[in-house]
């Protein structure tokens, strides 16, 4: 008889938090130009966000975070709005939960370009 304990229940009972993961969010305007991307940073628990095309406004990161305790921590991270430009702010989450971001260009070509809605939907996720 195979006397091996499956994985799954030896991970559950050590308390296993899922790997973190890092993952990047891009919003492209109807021409599939790329105007700004979003970075989540598992390994230091950071966000950059970058502006890649000149004109509109600035490019902005939204995240949102639960806590341990179950309470919602949510942020916005901006560039100054020029071109190029890239900006990093840090964070401390707790490992192994979940982080969803989105990234937009405020007012460029005429309406405010996001790489998911404002309802959460399509957020990209990263695990701290």
């Amino acid at each position: 008889m195979n006397s091996m304990i499956p994985a799954a229940v030896i991970a559950a009972t050590l308390g296993f938090a899922p790997s973190a993961v890092s993952s990047t969010a891009q919003v492209f305007d109807r021409d599939s130009e790329l105007l700004a991307e979003g970075h989540f940073d598992a390994g230091d628990d950071s966000f950059t966000v970058t502006k890649h095309v000149a004109g509109g406004g600035r490019a902005y990161l939204e995240y949102r975070y639960v806590r341990e305790d179950g309470t919602l921590q949510t942020g916005t991270h901006s560039t100054g709005g020029a071109a190029g430009e890239t900006a990093r702010f840090s964070h401390d989450f707790t490992a192994g939960r979940t982080v969803t971001f989105r990234v937009c260009v405020a007012g460029e070509r005429g309406f405010n370009a996001c790489s998911a809605g404002d309802d959460g939907e399509n957020w990209t996720i990263g695990i701290a």
